[in-house]
């Protein structure tokens, strides 16, 4: 009886001002083992993050997933056991659930023995999150721009980056939803506005395909997201504005996603990054943790084991 590992790299979006467009897959994963089960009904064991959180089968997401793709494509679901090892963690702004979903739908193709075409994956997966650029970025890796055309097709480039980039992850010990994350955002926005954002949105994406690193504090800056989900996250409108002068070897900092995680970039030694933003962080009564990070150019894989 084969045993397939999927595995689906974590992912930061929006990168500052690029919101709901620009991903970065990163080398922080979730893992599925899966085979069919001897016994009647299907198990999941769950390790590491969220496994206190997702005790209930009708609550995991990957499983959702698998039943809604192999409803959707006529195939019969046979009794599954799957071991779950997850190192995203869960409602903190890099990419939990859209793994989940891109690991749900990987499930389906290892069993079945069929790549989804791309039409078919995206359709899937935008029935679980509504925006396509976690999902890009976890499933083909790299950096990804991405957009949904008027047709509700999902246009996307994915771009290896090969230039040496440093980047770390201060996750702080509280969630915040998406949905909630979201809200707070208002409907419409002053024309500078828009205009600061686009300048710097296509400046991000000359600084990472072109190793212009220099340019990241600029171009990581925003007006359409961060300042309003800031009160959600207390601390990240002071960390938001540091800068090299104030931190050797920073380059930039963004919200990672909907937060609260926050994303460095940086050259040299990242720790007394981390010690600065902590310290904001812990004066606003927080607690947070650091996670060393890579860039993943890989996305999803599958493997027989």
């Amino acid at each position: 009886m084969s045993v397939y590992l999927i595995q689906v790299p974590a992912s930061s979006t929006n990168l500052g001002a690029g919101f709901d467009s620009l991903g970065l897959a990163l080398g922080l994963y979730l893992k599925v083992k899966v085979r069919e089960s001897a016994g009647s009904t299907t198990e999941i064991e769950m390790e590491g993050e969220g496994e206190k959180e997702l005790v209930n089968i009708s609550d995991n997401l990957i499983w959702n997933v698998i039943q809604r793709v192999f409803h959707g494509e006529n195939k019969l679901l046979p009794p599954l056991h799957l071991t779950v090892h997850n190192s995203i963690p869960l409602a903190r702004g890099l990419g939990s659930s859209a793994a989940a979903i891109v690991a749900g739908l990987g499930v389906f193709e290892a069993l079945v023995g069929q790549e989804l075409t791309q039409e078919k994956f995206f359709r899937y997966a935008l029935e679980f999150e509504n925006h396509p650029d976690n999902i890009t970025a976890a499933r083909f890796g790299g950096f990804t721009i991405s957009c949904i055309s008027e047709k509700g097709e999902v246009c996307f480039s994915r771009t290896e980056i090969s230039h040496p980039l440093k980047l770390q992850a201060i996750v702080p010990d509280f969630q915040v939803a998406t949905t909630k994350a979201r809200a707070i955002i208002p409907q419409h926005f002053n024309i500078n506005d828009v205009i600061f954002n686009l300048q710097r949105t296509g400046l991000t994406v000359a600084a990472l395909m072109g190793g212009q690193f220099q340019f990241m504090h600029e171009s990581l800056r925003d007006r359409i997201h961060q300042p309003y989900r800031a009160s959600l996250i207390p601390g990240l409108e002071e960390i938001l504005r540091l800068n090299e002068k104030e931190v050797p070897d920073l380059l930039g900092v963004s919200l990672s996603g909907a937060g609260p995680s926050v994303l460095t970039f940086f050259r040299g030694n990242g720790q007394p990054i981390f010690q600065r933003i902590q310290a904001i962080f812990n004066g606003h009564g927080v607690v947070c943790r650091l996670v060393p990070l890579e860039i993943d150019n890989l996305g999803r894989s599958i493997h027989i084991s």
